[in-house]
């Protein structure tokens, strides 16, 4: 063994002639296309684990394969030469040999200055076995960070030590360790949200949510060879608190151009957050490349909520397919809505028959609404039910359709929005609970006078509560808000005083022009 690699290793660095590339671009993995050795063709795999990058693990397990495209067999006594760099900066370059076809590499990423390697190396050349009884450990500053990182591999020998390939096989191409981060942003009462942004390509820059629209950048060069690029894929997960930027329908931009609409996908399974998808593929790049900048060296991604519904949402389980929509598009407080619900059976032979489920909604965890259905599949009628929400319940909500045919796992989830209801009396009705609790908030001194005033000058704007114009009063203007009108506020929180009282502190506010009516 230790003769046929002394040979082996010279025969490596003496070899003259080209090398046949293979390009691909993957995510946390990919496999490329077959290349040919002799008269049979192979293929290579690569693989990183764990595929999204978290500070707190710095332990990560590069694995490289080569097996026989038609057997699907691993080919042994592989000799891999291996490089890896990330902002066209190499971290390593190094030559290992395999028994099994199989590589296996332990990296475990800080923050020194150098590589160190643990592990048996041939004495002459310092090419490094790794087997099972030869693990191998990389330490240094490697996987630091999400991102790209672009690989170069050639193939110098295969099926036996001394099998040194006169012209090795290059497999070329990127691996992307998915970037995430949160941002903290307020909604319009200047509350503090989570977005969680995720990147499937490359780091994350340049985040900004202004006027309801969120924009990042990720670095990409629009002069590169778009064959080595499969998708890329970005994800913005919103909480369902966030109800300002919860929407059936999402614009997505790139460079500011805007992107099909199939490109934006949501997922709602989850009940903690929302997931929007953005989704652009090799050829709709080619597209965009001709119509943006490309001295400009980065994607701008560019997310915001559309007005117009996009109906119906759907979800699949393991035997149904489950439609929704609903009417008027805009879900108010103390006003009719109807939900229509359609089921079709995958495996069926699609004539009509009868599905029991639970129909419910739920929000903070509490259920708002909930009833148990008897209902048609494969119908030309859907399936309606008439809804009216207490204006106590403004706010998002997570709609859930359940227990399908008497399965807990077949089921699906949608946030929906419900908007505060248009007042009837101008003083008392359609005031939502979110502002009794920011009242209570603001008369023990958790938010300060300006966030509960930009609160109420929003009701006032929206014509939640509407106030007759001759009380706009003077244009005189005064930070200094009597004790009284506080007091009243925590009241009118803990239920001491009733909804007109607390008005007429509203009132009195306008009349005196601490809040300007625009």
């Amino acid at each position: 063994m230790k003769n046929s690699l002394v040979l082996l290793f010279v025969l490596i660095f003496s070899i003259a002639g080209s090398t046949e590339l293979v390009f691909g671009h993957g995510f946390g993995s990919e496999t490329l296309p077959p290349a040919s050795i002799g008269d049979r063709d192979v293929t290579f795999s690569i693989s990183v684990l764990p595929s999204i990058f978290d500070p707190n693990v710095n332990e990560h397990l590069i694995t490289l394969n080569l097996f026989d495209s038609k057997t699907e067999t691993a080919i042994e006594h592989v000799t891999f030469e291996l490089e890896f760099s990330k902002n066209k900066k190499q971290l390593f370059k190094e030559v290992f040999h395999d028994e099994t076809g199989t590589l296996k590499l332990s990296v475990i990423s800080d923050d020194s200055e150098q590589i160190s390697i643990q592990g048996t190396q041939e004495p002459i050349l310092g090419g490094w076995l790794v087997d099972d009884e030869n693990p191998l450990t990389f330490t240094g500053p490697i996987f630091t960070s999400g991102g790209l990182y672009e690989y170069k591999v050639k193939i110098l020998s295969i099926d036996s030590d001394s099998n040194v390939l006169k012209s090795p096989i290059g497999f070329e191409g990127g691996i992307s360790i998915a970037d995430h981060q949160f941002f903290y942003v307020d909604d319009h009462l200047k509350q503090s949200q989570k977005l969680h942004v995720v990147s499937y390509f490359d780091q994350i820059q340049d985040f900004d949510f202004d006027s309801n629209q969120l924009t990042f950048t990720i670095p990409f060069d629009w002069n590169q060879n778009f064959q080595e690029i499969s998708v890329i894929h970005q994800e913005v997960r919103i909480p369902n608190t966030f109800s300002d930027f919860l929407s059936t329908n999402y614009d997505s931009y790139v460079n500011g151009l805007l992107l099909p609409h199939d490109i934006t996908t949501i997922d709602d399974y989850s009940f903690d957050d929302r997931t929007v998808h953005t989704v652009i593929t090799r050829d709709l790049l080619k597209l965009l490349k001709n119509n943006v900048q490309t001295s400009d060296e980065i994607i701008e991604f560019t997310l915001q909520p559309n007005d117009q519904v996009d109906f119906p949402l759907y979800f699949t389980t393991s035997d149904y397919q489950v439609f929704l929509y609903w009417e008027p598009e805009i879900i108010r407080a103390g006003e009719d809505v109807i939900f229509f619900i359609d089921f079709q059976q995958i495996f069926s032979d699609h004539h009509k028959h009868h599905v029991e489920y639970d129909f419910s909604v739920i929000q903070q965890g509490d259920s708002i609404y909930q009833k148990h259905f008897k209902g048609d599949i494969d119908s030309d009628y859907s399936n309606v039910h008439q809804v009216n929400f207490d204006p106590k319940n403004s706010g998002s909500a997570n709609l859930l359709v359940s227990n399908i045919d008497g399965d807990p796992q077949s089921k699906g989830n949608f946030i929906i929005v419900i908007e505060p209801g248009t007042s009837q009396n101008s003083e008392t009705n359609g005031i939502p609970s979110w502002v009794k609790s920011n009242a209570g908030w603001w008369a023990d001194g958790s938010i300060d006078d300006d966030s509960f005033i930009q609160g109420i000058q929003f009701l006032i704007d929206e014509n939640i509560i509407q106030i007759p114009p001759t009380l706009a009063g003077s244009n005189s203007q005064t930070n200094d808000i009597p004790v009284w009108v506080k007091v009243n506020a925590g009241w009118w929180a803990d239920g001491s005083i009733d909804d007109d009282s607390f008005v007429k502190g509203m009132q009195f506010l306008i009349k005196s022009g601490i809040i300007s009516l625009n």
